[in-house]
């Protein structure tokens, strides 16, 4: 029927229309008296059957037509758990390293009301563009939760509910972290996580739609080369925000002719290198494996050719070492360029033979084959083991030992507090990425190994 009525491929929206149709061309075959009752009949026949598509469609028709996502197909899970892990973390490390000194009330109060407005020099801009970036996730995250998938009416609701929430937040972390001596209370911290609470929604209500779409897509990512993809590009954004971090940010030739007199512009190849041999080699290496992973990725999904890959990193290293100039703390140094395309080789060779690779026959692996990956790993741990025990001078008196066990029991990312953010995020990001091989080669084995061995062992 539907076939006869011209409704192959047209959806739902188009049955209500062609049943109407049909209707009245059978109702023309009709003479006389017949005729206006078959017509009376089967107006109230068509009005129940369009009502009755109307509430079958209603829902996903109006979604579809306010461009967003219906309720139903939103993430809530994925964005309830990263907004409350992300609220958590901006409250934990607002407050590291948790030394907490008791005041009278009164005491903290008269301390609050007196809180300072800091003159940032340029060397303190990066303590105040990290308090707005902290806030930036922490309101996307949660207008996403509560608003996604809803009308205009839900986001200016959420709207009004999260911008002086977070301004709320803002100044009990402050008045709070009175309480500990460790860290600085201003007024600049508060502005600017207020700020970054507004940048944060206002980002929703330009992006909000097309990130939940992007989350979807996540989850429907099956095959090898659409989640390749996907991971590359996720991970060239983060190496581009990396690199332009901490954005204390200046176009004043004058500090960029500090930059350039106290070394941090270098334009001759491998000239600003640490002294030790160790130090270098590390340096170089560190250099050369943050390229290797989009390489690998975009040769792994198959959508680009070896050259438009290289060049794609290669344009890339350029662009980020041209950003960095205006970046004040930062180095921009010719060398990362040679390093990203040594990289990017490494990346596209490790690509090639994976993607290569032929399948299986179904007969049994040679014993080789199945401990590789696990011989594989055990190396990369002594990799590890050296880079963590550079530059080997051990000592084994009992105060030493001690003074090393405490820090063992210090809460948790203390030691990153010390120093500056900048620091802080190169530290986690530098020991993911020299675990995340182990993790890999440690997957590759055990996917490689019977069942009974992953059941019993793994």
């Amino acid at each position: 029927m539907a076939s006869a009525c011209g409704l192959e491929g047209r959806g739902l929206d188009a049955v209500p229309a062609a049943w109407a149709n049909l209707r009245l061309t059978c109702i023309c075959v009709g003479t006389g008296a017949q005729f206006k009752q078959d017509a009376a009949k089967n107006r109230r026949w068509l009005s129940q059957r369009i009502a009755g598509m109307g509430q079958l469609q209603s829902a996903p028709w109006r979604a579809a037509m306010s461009g967003r996502p219906p309720s139903s197909a939103v993430p809530r899970r994925l964005l309830a758990v990263a907004a409350v892990v992300y609220t958590t973390f901006v409250i934990y490390g607002s407050l590291v390293p948790l030394h907490f000194q008791a005041l009278p009330w009164d005491v903290a109060l008269a301390r609050f009301a007196a809180i300072p407005f800091l003159h940032l020099a340029i060397g303190s801009r990066a303590d105040w563009v990290a308090n707005l970036l902290l806030f930036i996730p922490l309101t996307y995250l949660w207008m996403g939760l509560i608003s996604a998938g809803g009308s205009r009416v839900g986001r200016v609701f959420a709207t009004l509910l999260l911008i002086p929430t977070a301004t709320a937040l803002s100044m009990a972390l402050e008045f709070t972290q009175i309480f500990f001596p460790a860290r600085t209370v201003s007024q600049n911290d508060v502005m600017a996580e207020t700020l970054g609470g507004l940048i944060g929604v206002g980002l929703w209500w330009l992006t909000g739609r097309r990130f939940v779409v992007w989350l979807q897509s996540w989850q429907r990512a099956q095959s090898r080369t659409e989640l390749a993809e996907r991971l590359a590009w996720t991970y060239l954004a983060g190496l581009v925000v990396y690199n332009v971090l901490p954005l204390d940010l200046t176009i004043n030739p004058i500090d960029l002719f500090h930059k350039w007199r106290e070394g941090r512009l270098n334009l001759l190849p491998f000239a600003s290198l640490p002294a030790g041999a160790g130090a270098m080699t590390y340096e170089l290496a560190s250099d050369v494996l943050i390229w290797a992973p989009v390489a690998l990725l975009l040769r792994l999904a198959g959508t680009r050719s070896v050259l438009q890959i290289w060049r794609l990193s290669v344009l890339m290293a350029c662009a980020l070492e041209a950003m960095q100039l205006f970046v004040y703390s930062r180095f921009s140094d010719v060398t990362d360029v040679l390093t990203a395309a040594l990289g990017t080789a490494l990346g596209l060779w490790v690509g090639t033979r994976v993607a290569t690779r032929k399948a299986p026959t179904g007969g049994p692996l040679p014993s080789w084959r199945l401990w590789l990956p696990f011989g594989l790993a055990l190396g990369w741990l002594a990799v590890i083991l050296l880079v963590f025990w550079f530059p080997f001078d051990f000592r084994s008196d009992g105060a030493f030992i001690r003074d090393r066990l405490g820090f063992v029991f210090r809460v948790p990312f203390e030691t990153y507090y010390i120093g500056s953010e900048f620091r802080a995020i190169t530290e986690v990001l530098h020991k993911m990425l020299l675990f995340a091989p182990l993790g890999g080669l440690l997957a590759w084995g055990v996917l490689g190994s019977e069942w009974c061995w992953r059941g019993s062992v793994f």
